[in-house]
């Protein structure tokens, strides 16, 4: 009987068409130059993705390969291994059935791990496969939800050890006595939890607001404050001056607002926390702004959410040599996120890249970044005359707050530079009459505009937990929805373990694309109103903000109450 011969993986991955002939021969000569497992190699150069990866070795192998955000984990299971192992092999035990231990791992050639796991728990090992970034990331999850259920535990502990007094008024500070505080193991566990938490649900902020009687902890998670923890009063100062001390403020200093940021390392990645500190009635308010920096790795133009014509708009735009991009929208739409994907599109040896940011929130590698520091005289319209003095190719603004810094920014697209920037209006078509009224002259305008798009972010419903149902018909009246109800299945927002009971999970940025042709040109230099315009931008094919919001909910991605949160649910925005 001929025997059966193994595909190797380079074999399974070109056979699944995740990587190509030439990318594979290059791999494989790395690995003869250097050594080292050719998955890893193949994932260093960018040639496949992690999962991708995964499904080759599952195949290559015979063995299952699983998603695991879609396991509940049973910590009867996890205690058959002790942490330690776990953590330090990245195993992750999943069931156990008779005789059988069912372990998840990213490893699953290491045949070593697999005869120590059978000899030190009895059970015959079977193994799956999945991406090391989701196992780190269950791993993480599990341990640090082990972690919270103590919070209590902690809070009584620095009940009887630490007697922290919370100073009024003018009473004077003891510099010591709060550096002792602020550094006692529970308070530290205590921010330490507080911190994990918020990266572990996702958090773009979290908020420690002093009361009279408690200090509450909320996280903001895709775009929603809510609430979390309740911390008692009498840790609030210890508290606050750790993360002032992380923060490198002055922890002495409770009368006046500071600012500060700190780095930890989480998941195999490095997060910033840029903080704030506000003195209210009841003590320090603290904000910190949670800036993932791993989000833009594998974030494209594509990948932004953006409806397909809207998509073609933006990414015709981003490729002409010169003119000026504006996004517009409120705090936290997601402007700068969108700005950085398309940079990260031309981010190519042969160009120059500059960006003026207030702060610099994405790094990525090949761009020169500089980050506003207003006190030392370094502002936007200093930066930005720099930079034209840098040969570039494309500058990023990070905001037209004046009109210097607009007039400099314009006269740069004006003579053969990409500029992107931002600005607060509601909608694509108020642009350029805030830029009127800031007082640039229309021919500067029309000469250099070629792109508005007015940015918001919509949650996507929980495919775990969203259920399908049939609005009402004046919900549908309501919301101006034309199609025949029978002919689109709508979801709404239940809530599960998944979503954290918010029925939401993730968001897209939604845009209304204005394309500054010829026509619109005109309109600028004749002074038009925003009502002359948006008609004519409307009739050459615009699509409303409403618009884009309404196709996310027909396809089934968001809801009608997603979309009333976004958009309202006036004419105004039709």
């Amino acid at each position: 009987m001929a025997k059966l011969v193994r595909m190797s993986l380079g074999e399974v991955l070109l056979k699944e068409n995740f990587v190509g002939e030439d990318d594979l021969q290059k791999a494989q000569r790395h690995q003869k130059q250097h050594g080292g497992s050719l998955a890893d190699i193949l994932i260093r150069l960018g040639f496949v993705t992690e999962e991708q990866l995964v499904i080759g070795l599952a195949k290559q192998l015979g063995i299952p390969h699983v998603k695991l955000s879609n396991y509940k984990i049973d910590p009867e299971v996890m205690e058959t291994l002790p942490a330690e192992l776990i953590r330090r092999e990245k195993i992750v035990p999943l069931a156990k059935s008779g005789n059988s231990l069912t372990v998840a791992t990213a490893d699953p050639l290491n045949v070593l791990l697999i005869d120590s796991l059978r000899a030190r728990t009895g059970y015959n090992i079977q193994t799956i496969v999945a991406t090391p970034s989701e196992i780190e990331q269950v791993i993480s999850n599990y341990f640090s939800a082990r972690a919270e259920q103590n919070i209590s535990t902690l809070i009584q502990q620095s009940t009887d050890e630490d007697t922290l007094t919370v100073v009024e008024g003018d009473e004077s500070v003891n510099l010591d006595e709060l550096l002792q505080e602020a550094e006692q193991a529970p308070i530290i566990r205590m921010v330490n939890m507080i911190l994990s938490r918020g990266i572990r649900e996702r958090a773009s902020d979290i908020h420690l607001e002093p009361f009279e009687q408690k200090m509450q902890v909320r996280y903001r998670v895709d775009g929603i404050l809510y609430s979390a923890i309740n911390l008692p009063k009498r840790v609030q100062n210890a508290v606050v001056s750790r993360i002032k001390i992380l923060s490198e403020m002055d922890i002495a200093e409770r009368r006046l607002p500071q600012d500060g940021r700190f780095r930890v390392k989480v998941y195999n990645r490095d997060i910033d926390f840029r903080v704030s500190t506000i003195p209210t009635r009841f003590g320090e308010k603290v904000a910190l702004r949670v800036l993932d920096k791993a989000q833009l790795m594998g974030l494209t133009i594509d990948r932004l959410g953006l409806e397909g014509d809207v998509l073609k708009k933006y990414q015709k735009a981003i490729n002409q040599p010169y003119g000026m991009i504006i996004l517009t929208g409120p705090t936290s739409s997601g402007k700068s996120t969108s700005l950085h994907a398309a940079i990260k599109a031309l981010n190519t040896p042969d160009r120059n890249i500059l960006t003026i940011e207030d702060p610099v929130e994405y790094e990525q590698e090949g761009i020169n970044q500089v980050q506003v520091h207003e006190e030392i005289g370094l502002t936007f319209a200093r930066a930005l005359r720099a930079f034209l003095r840098q040969d570039p190719d494309i500058i990023m603004l990070g905001e037209m707050r004046d009109l210097e810094t607009t007039d400099i920014g314009i006269k740069a697209a004006l003579t053969g530079h990409l500029l992107f920037t931002t600005l607060h209006t509601n909608d694509a078509v108020g642009a350029t009459t805030r830029l009127l009224n800031m007082g640039i002259e229309p021919f500067l305008i029309a000469g250099s505009l070629i792109f508005v798009g007015a940015q918001r972010l919509m949650r996507r419903v929980c495919r775990e937990c969203a259920e399908s149902y049939q609005p009402s018909a004046d919900l549908i009246k309501e919301f101006s929805i034309e199609k025949e109800p029978e002919d689109v299945v709508f979801y709404r927002a239940k809530g599960c373990n998944i979503c954290n009971n918010t029925g939401y999970r993730g968001r897209m940025a939604v845009m209304e694309a204005l394309e500054v042709d010829d026509d619109i040109k005109d309109l600028l230099i004749k002074r038009a109103s925003e009502i002359e315009i948006k008609k004519v931008a409307l009739e050459k094919g615009m699509v409303t903000l409403r618009e884009n919001t309404l196709a996310k909910v027909i396809k089934g991605e968001s809801t009608l109450e997603e979309m009333g949160r976004v958009v309202g649910v006036s004419s105004s925005y039709a």
